[in-house]
């Protein structure tokens, strides 16, 4: 046998207002999730910029720092290069002096050989006019001695 249909009871106020009230109570933590999602998205945004925030410190940091070995690799090459210059300036400044001093014992020797030269004639000359005096004196002592007359007493 089939059981007879109950009539639906008429709801009261008062259960009424319950169920809208268990509705709110209900909607209440969904909103309050909301809430926490959105303060969460609000915290992770503010970590990822506080971490933005200090990649771009660091970077900044690793730039600022090569930018000063770049300056000391500067200055250390400078003066690396005033070293070198310095060393050339002294090695030019020697050269010079080599080429002088090479260029006046040139200039000397030439003189030597031409006063060689010169001495040489001299010598030459000197010896034919001493031979010549020589032979004139040889010459003369084999010629026999003219005498002086011998004056009479008048």
């Amino acid at each position: 046998m089939a059981r007879p249909k109950k009539k639906a009871a008429k709801k009261s106020v008062a259960s009424k207002k319950r169920v809208v009230k268990k509705k709110a109570a209900a909607k209440k933590p969904a909103a309050a999730k909301k809430k926490g999602a959105a303060a969460a998205k609000k915290k992770a945004a503010a970590a990822k910029k506080k971490a933005a925030a200090a990649k771009r410190k660091i970077v900044a940091a690793k730039k600022k720092e090569a930018a000063v070995k770049k300056k000391a690799a500067a200055a250390k090459a400078a003066e690396a290069k005033k070293v070198m210059k310095d060393q050339i300036s002294a090695v030019q400044a020697d050269l010079k002096a080599a080429r002088e001093e090479l260029q006046t014992a040139a200039k000397r020797e030439a003189a030597l050989i031409k006063m060689a030269g010169n001495k040489d004639a001299a010598v030459a000359k000197f010896v034919e006019k001493w031979t010549k005096q020589q032979l004139t004196k040889m010459e003369k002592s084999f010629k026999p001695k003219k005498r002086k007359a011998k004056r009479k007493k008048s």
